[in-house]
């Protein structure tokens, strides 16, 4: 099916940008817009399933297992870990430089908004040539959920997280 109204009245996305819209608004409009096996596919998307998923949601998968993959192997080599115990299925031949550079951040959270950054450019790259499709609007729920999740990961949030969990820990523990 083709998505065309749906797809020009949204409102366009940028990695560097804060969440034009909430999941909520996009899910709603979804509901209304999508056939009913567009909707199978954005829940197994959701559901991280492969199994019955079209060919944009397991490459999607599997994009995001091999640059964890790739991630997690800088950090085991970094760490001197066993990398047989926290590899999940087969490790990708290639290793992107830009993988590489990523995992030698230090700042967390420079190093995380640059994990996302991949994962924005590789939707981006997926979908360039692919017009009004079912795939556009995947990639766009999965793009419009990045920038939702780092509109919520202020430093404010952060510390008050960080608050949280001490006062937690201090009512734990029990001074004689």
């Amino acid at each position: 099916m083709n998505y065309e109204c749906l797809i020009a009245g949204l409102p366009e996305l940028s990695p560097s940008m804060p969440a034009p819209m909430s999941m909520e608004d996009l899910e709603m409009l979804l509901e209304e817009t999508l056939s009913n096996q567009d909707k199978e596919q954005l829940r197994l998307m959701k559901a991280h399933a492969t199994t019955g998923a079209c060919a944009f949601i397991r490459d999607w998968q599997h994009f995001n297992r091999d640059l964890n993959n790739l991630l997690t192997v800088q950090i085991c080599r970094k760490h001197g870990l066993e990398l047989s115990k926290h590899i999940i299925g087969a490790m990708p031949d290639d290793v992107d430089a830009s993988v590489t550079e990523v995992s030698a951040m230090s700042n967390l959270y420079e190093r995380e908004r640059a994990i996302d950054a991949l994962r924005f450019a590789w939707l981006e790259d997926r979908t360039r040539m692919v017009f009004f499709s079912l795939e556009n609007v995947l990639a766009y729920y999965l793009e419009l959920s990045l920038l939702c999740r780092w509109d919520i990961l202020t430093r404010e949030h952060g510390e008050q997280v960080f608050r949280d969990i001490v006062a937690d820990f201090k009512k734990g523990i029990k001074i004689d």
